[in-house]
């Protein structure tokens, strides 16, 4: 039995270790994305003199926390989200009628009696700093060098055309047909093309460079045609450092954050549609992200982030009643109608939204779940 539990010690100082990545990863990550989200509702709320009473950083018992003017900073014991409360945001019915919000302790600095617009203005401004939040961490990561897969070959399979070249692991591709690539899409693209003709390609390898003729397949390994060209490798993990000027950088990162939003909204929609499959990550399967990049580098670690700030600011802007989008609906509609929303609608609602996320974040657990179930069996 000792020699068993010996023997098991180094699968569970690895276990523990990259449970620490995951956890401190998310908590990193997340921590950092909800206190710009929240710094977005804080520093409009004061430029437009709106009273902050609290800001705080995660929900529940406070661990730390001090005092400053009028607004409480805070530290809570649950990292998974945060708030920042202003000066009449959500005030009591009074007991004449219910629907009639009671007078606040400062009328000057109260959020519900500003103009519709500075309102929106203040709940607008959280996703906001989290899309501008990305832009930035983009255009500084290309500016410094963004990682691109490369085209070393990973894995040469067996009875494919790079077999039959004398293709082997750890090769670079530096040409394909006298055409330079350096990155793996360049490669694919320029191979898919040229299915049942033979091209050549230059290859660097241990300080050497070969050139080998090869012929791109179009059919699968059952004989199947599939209408474009392969080889027969995978891609390597090695990667290298793509940089651009200042005024590229900023271009990159808005074309890539466009892409980003767009395929995030497209997914949404599908999976409301149900045209595509309903897979949502939740905190265990961010946790399990988190950590992998963080072994990986600080870049990785950066683009998770991006990544993960966009999907905030899209999230937060769903009309749940309890979200920033519910919220600007309801503004929308004060608008609209010139009065504000009965407080018992907005109660129902509230109510309605909270089952709704808790629906969301039990099902995100599942799917969790099941995609670390099926990882650990495979």
């Amino acid at each position: 039995m000792a020699s068993q539990f010996f023997e098991l010690i180094p699968q569970i100082s690895e276990w523990f270790f990259s449970f620490g990545y995951a956890v401190y990863g998310m908590i990193l990550v997340l921590g950092v994305l909800i206190f710009i989200h929240e710094l977005g509702h804080y520093l409009v709320a004061k430029l437009l003199g709106i009273g902050v009473t609290t800001f705080s950083l995660g929900f529940g018992c406070k661990i730390w926390g001090f005092q400053r003017g009028e607004t409480e900073y805070k530290l809570s014991i649950l990292p998974l989200g945060g708030y920042v409360k202003l000066v009449g945001e959500d005030p009591e019915a009074s007991e004449e009628d219910p629907d009639e919000p009671a007078e606040p302790e400062d009328p000057e600095k109260s959020f519900y009696l500003r103009p519709v617009h500075q309102r929106m203005a203040v709940i607008f401004a959280g996703p906001l700093f989290n899309i501008l939040f990305a832009l930035v961490l983009s255009w500084i990561l290309h500016m410094v060098g963004i990682p691109v897969p490369g085209t070393w070959v990973g894995e040469v399979m067996p009875k494919t055309p790079a077999q039959t070249a004398g293709l082997r692991a750890d090769d670079r591709i530096i040409a394909v047909g006298g055409q330079s690539v350096r990155k793996w899409m360049e490669l694919v693209g320029i191979i898919r093309k040229n299915a049942n003709k033979q091209i050549t390609l230059k290859i660097e390898r241990e300080g050497r460079t070969l050139e080998l003729p090869i012929t791109p397949t179009s059919k699968t390994a059952k004989g199947k045609d599939i209408g474009y060209g392969r080889i027969g490798i995978r891609m390597s993990e090695r990667v290298y450092k793509e940089r651009y000027g200042p005024i590229d950088s900023a271009y990159q990162s808005l074309r890539r954050n466009y892409y980003i939003i767009r395929l995030t909204v497209a997914t949404l929609y599908g999976m409301m549609a149900r045209t595509v499959p309903a897979d949502i990550g939740g905190p265990i399967r961010i946790a399990g992200f988190a950590g992998e990049q963080a072994k990986r580098g600080l870049a990785y670690i950066v683009g998770l982030s991006i990544l993960l700030s966009l999907n905030l600011a899209i999230l937060n802007l769903l009309p749940i009643p309890i979200l920033d989008g519910g919220h600007l609906v309801f503004l929308a509609l004060e608008g609209l109608r010139g009065k504000p929303v009965s407080l018992r609608f907005r109660d129902m609602s509230a109510q309605v939204g909270i089952v709704l996320l808790i629906g969301v974040m039990l099902f995100a657990t599942y799917k969790d779940s099941m995609y670390y179930f099926v990882k650990w069996t495979q």
